[in-house]
């Protein structure tokens, strides 16, 4: 599986245990277990697509502060 695939991959099941989330909070049933997969799945998701900090970023950031 290429790394777009997995990235793609690990969006959609974040998406799945979101509602899976959503719906047991609703209910008022316990969602630590899906928690503690959205994290790990998140984390790696983390590893998988590096940061974006570019030059003008951190230029506006550095510019707001003596604003």
């Amino acid at each position: 599986m290429s790394k777009y695939q997995t990235i793609r991959t690990v969006r959609v099941e974040i998406e799945k245990l979101n509602h899976q989330i959503d719906l047991k909070i609703i209910q008022g049933a316990s969602y630590r277990r899906e928690a503690l997969r959205h994290k790990l799945l998140r984390s790696q998701l983390s590893r998988l697509v590096p940061q974006r900090s570019s030059w003008f970023g951190k230029s506006l950031s550095l510019i707001s502060v003596f604003l």
